[in-house]
Formats: structure tokens, sequence, C-alpha cells
């Protein structure tokens, strides 16, 4: 009997800190928030950071970006997946996990002279590959 008790009120904590945890919280400052545009996206960027739109065809586009060092890149996703960018040289993509339709930056890419390739895996494939170069 209290064996049975305690593992039923282990299952509703966990039932309940799963349920509590599972709503929409701001994940970064760095996270694009569409919805609470008032104009243009041109209007609203403030910074000239490159931008980097992962395509429905599991391609980058452009695969290839030059960025200034401590800048940080803008990921979108436009693909009709959730994407996980990884890098086997580079942890500036370590944050970057993008529901369909998402964007948000990357870390600030240093130092100057790097190069990092990216991709997602998509198993055994490898999409969305490309590489940043940092000047």
């Amino acid at each position: 009997m209290t064996k049975t008790f305690w593992l039923g009120v282990i299952a509703f904590g966990l039932l309940t800190w799963t349920v509590g945890c599972a709503r929409d919280n701001p994940a970064a400052p760095s996270d694009l928030n569409l919805s609470a545009a008032q104009g243009p996206l041109s209007e609203l960027t403030t910074t000239s950071y490159p931008i980097v739109t992962l395509q429905p065809d599991l391609t980058a586009d452009p695969p290839l970006v030059t960025v200034r060092a401590g800048d940080p890149v803008l990921m979108i996703n436009n693909s009709a997946q959730f994407v996980r960018i990884r890098s086997s040289n580079c942890s500036e993509f370590s944050a970057v996990w993008l529901n369909p339709g998402a964007s948000k930056h990357t870390w600030p890419f240093s130092p100057a002279g790097k190069k990092c390739d990216y991709f997602v895996w998509n198993w055994p494939d490898r999409v969305f590959e490309g590489q940043i170069a940092v000047n």
C-alpha cells in the first residue's frame, strides 16, 4: 500500500512538472518574435547580421556566409521539419534548435580567420550543409 501510494505521488509530480514546463517560454532574447512585429521585417531589423535560410529542398541559402568577428548569424527554418544545427569544429551553433518557421541567432562568432562548417542530421545524410567564414 505504501509503495503504491509513493509511486502515485511520484507519477503525479512528474506529470505536473512535465505539463508545467511544456508551455511556450521565451528561450533567449535573440529569438525573433514575428507575431509581435508591427511592421515589415526590414523595418524591425536594426542590425545587418548575415541570414541563412534553411530551404524546403534541404539546402542552406546561401551555403557560404562571411561574418565579422563578434557577430552572430540569423538562421531561419523554412523547411517542414524540426532541425538542430550541428558543427564538428565550432560551438557557436550549440543553441540553435528550430521548429518549422522559426528563426534564431547563433552565438557570436570569434576569432577572426576561423571557418565553421555546419549541417543538420537527416540520418544517415547531412542536409542544410554550409560554412561560416569569420573576418
